[in-house]
């Protein structure tokens, strides 16, 4: 996790009275505790501050559950004695990231920042770069573009509809809340969707110690599936699912997803699915992982984050920059740093990459 000027790395833990999470696994109504999740700062200046957001933590407050959502979360702690979040102010939130999507989540220190950073966002001038991990190997094609209006269908989930870029609706994409600085996406109106992928072979890379092929739970047969793909996502739009939906139409859905068919990680044994250490695994594995934009003073923001599935793999003690060719293959980050290195147009990622990833 690098960024070009400010701050970072910061490690916040999150007490358990902060709130719950839900875990989708077998007993979905289930709630765990997150006083063992940590949420490191990535990047701060004196107008923004970027987190690495955890997976399973929405944006917003969850009512139906009373789960909190990630700004909920940085106000209780803020509001903790002996604070170990190293920001006590409000924050702004001015875009979002799914609920069950980790990585990089920019808030801004102000409501002036927050507006400017907003219309970035809207305008498409920040540069977005995702990592995924599928179950599933290619079997149309291994890269290129998913276009097409997004609708919601059963269940709040969303579909894909191919068309004309002509059935966009004018200002669905976003509607800003301009008292708090925050992004409010319209998703009912549907909107047009454009994402850039890109894929890599897993087939060099040693499992740790995961089944070698997918199984079913005889309980209620619930498919496992064991990592195959590598996915690189360059969204040009920001629909609510949008990636996962993307994923989903080419043939490769995001494992861990498994409201889009990408089913859960293979823990390392059955065994583990009714235990504990079954919340380790069962995630949806997309990562939000560049973030690059120019603010109105002239000063570039750069952010990376490695993408935080070292643990379906056995590890490599080695920490993979963009010059390191012999490393490039041998694990998930260099995968990771082969295909930006490969695919990434933006000057300043690459720049950033050229020191070792951990």
């Amino acid at each position: 996790m690098r960024t070009d000027k400010g701050r970072g790395p910061h490690y916040i833990k999150l007490s358990e009275r902060n709130g719950s999470i839900m875990r989708s696994d077998l007993q979905k109504s289930s709630i765990i505790s997150v006083h063992d999740i940590t949420i490191p700062i990535l990047y701060e200046d004196g107008n923004m501050l970027a987190i690495c957001k955890p997976p399973h933590i929405p944006h917003h407050d969850d009512r139906q559950t009373g789960q909190l959502g990630i700004l909920s979360l940085i106000r209780e702690l803020q509001q903790q004695p002996n604070s170990t979040f190293p920001y006590p102010h409000r924050l702004y939130g001015v875009h979002r990231l799914d609920r069950v999507t980790s990585g990089i989540l920019l808030f801004a220190k102000d409501s002036a920042t927050a507006n400017i950073l907003v219309t970035k966002f809207r305008q498409r001038e920040v540069v977005k770069y995702y990592f995924a991990v599928s179950g599933k190997r290619p079997k149309k094609k291994k890269q290129g573009w998913v276009k097409g209006r997004m609708v919601m269908g059963r269940r709040g989930s969303y579909k894909l509809l191919n068309g004309d870029k002509n059935l966009m609706k004018t200002n669905s994409e976003e509607e800003i809340d301009e008292r708090i600085g925050q992004v409010e996406s319209n998703d009912e109106r549907g909107g047009y969707a454009m994402t850039r992928f890109y894929t890599a072979g897993l087939g060099n890379l040693e499992l740790a110690h995961l089944p070698d092929t997918q199984y079913e739970d005889k309980d209620n047969s619930t498919q496992y599936f064991t990592p195959k793909t590598a996915i690189l996502f360059e969204p040009h739009t920001g629909k609510t699912h949008q990636l996962r939906v993307a994923a989903k139409a080419v043939g490769l859905p995001i494992l861990g997803d498994v409201r889009y068919g990408g089913g859960h990680a293979a823990p390392p044994s059955p065994e583990t699915i009714h235990s504990g250490e079954f919340s380790v695994w069962d995630r949806t594995y997309l990562h939000a992982s560049a973030l690059h934009f120019q603010m109105n003073e002239g000063y570039n923001v750069t952010i990376l984050s490695s993408p935080p599935f070292q643990h379906l793999f056995v590890p490599t003690a080695k920490p993979v920059s963009i010059n390191d060719n012999t490393q490039a293959k041998n694990d998930l980050t260099g995968i990771f740093v082969s295909m930006m290195k490969k695919y990434c147009d933006c000057v300043p990622i690459l720049n950033m990459m050229l020191q070792p990833l951990r």
